[in-house]
């Protein structure tokens, strides 16, 4: 997958699950923690299972 797609496909991914915690957890700051994890989690996804 090209490198662009991927960060797009992180930033939509982290960004969606940031808005989920933002709108579902009562602690305020874990939204920005979620959505940098997931983000990175899609960003690195390929380089870890390789």
């Amino acid at each position: 997958m090209h490198p662009f797609v991927r960060f797009l496909l992180g930033l939509l991914g982290g960004g969606l699950a940031a808005g989920i915690t933002y709108a579902v957890t009562a602690v305020r700051p874990w939204w920005w923690l979620v959505g940098l994890a997931v983000a990175a989690l899609i960003w690195f996804g390929e380089l870890i299972l390789d």
